[in-house]
């Protein structure tokens, strides 16, 4: 993971044209080369996705960084370079719209000039509404989500926002994440295959979003590190390792995204 740079995670919303021209080559990319399954497929092997969990935010946080990186490396040459951006399903916007375009329709257009100064516009599969979970199974989502959901993830995201200390904030956060899976359903609602759908990794980019926002509370100071027990700060995230010495990351490698290379718009 390159820690030299500091790159900025922007919303779904404020991408320009060419950073959603970027974003979809990389993620056709990896979906061709299958890196793609393989990165999903390390949610089930070594994933941590329990309430109880306490390692569920500091092993994303990892999850998602080396997901960035791959999308990186897809399109080495990208100009600006990819972020993972984040869908803040509980932003008025969300609540009101739903799932924005980018993330939901099944196509998209591309438009190019003829020599002749026609205009010809073709239709192309959307990389963000859906993947290959097991050949010949795809990905699916609810139909129409109910947005009223999303209303239900904006109260627990609040209350969770409120907690004093790491092990609470993280039981709460959980919620939030969930209410977010069942609004979607579909592969989304299954542990086994959440990690496919694309919009996954655009919801938990606002999951560790969350948790950046309450890191930096004024009153922690510390990253919320003091509230964190030994056993978990000490914990290490498998299969991830840092770039300069190869040595598997541990939670007290991540809790300032700066050292995982990036940062958030806000």
């Amino acid at each position: 993971m390159n820690t030299k740079t500091i790159h900025i995670r922007k919303s779904v919303y404020d991408l320009s044209e060419k950073e959603i021209s970027n974003l979809r080559k990389a993620f056709r990319r990896l979906y061709k080369n299958r890196v793609y399954q393989e990165k999903a497929g390390i949610l089930i092997k070594d994933g941590h996705y329990m309430r109880n969990d306490m390692l569920f935010l500091p092993w994303a946080r990892a999850y998602f960084a080396d997901f960035e990186k791959a999308l990186q490396d897809a399109v080495p040459n990208a100009k600006p370079v990819i972020t993972l951006p984040y869908w803040d399903y509980t932003s008025e916007r969300a609540r009101e719209e739903g799932i924005p375009p980018l993330l939901a329709d099944p196509y998209y257009e591309t438009r190019k000039k003829s020599r002749k100064g026609a205009e010809k516009v073709k239709k192309r599969p959307n990389p963000f509404y859906r993947a290959e979970y097991e050949i010949p199974l795809h990905t699916f989502r609810n139909d129409t989500p109910n947005n009223e959901l999303l209303n239900s993830a904006l109260a627990l995201a609040n209350k969770a926002m409120k907690a004093d200390d790491f092990v609470t904030f993280g039981t709460e956060i959980y919620l939030t994440d969930v209410a977010s899976h069942v609004y979607l359903g579909g592969s989304s609602a299954n542990t086994n295959c959440t990690a496919y759908d694309p919009i996954f990794w655009f919801t938990h980019c606002q999951l560790d979003r969350f948790w950046d926002q309450w890191q930096k509370q004024p009153k922690r100071k510390d990253l919320g590190k003091s509230s964190m027990p030994d056993a978990v700060l000490n914990a290490n995230l498998k299969p991830f390792s840092k770039a300069e010495d190869d040595k598997t990351l541990k939670t007290k490698d991540v809790l300032n995204t700066k050292n995982l290379g990036y940062m958030y718009a806000d």
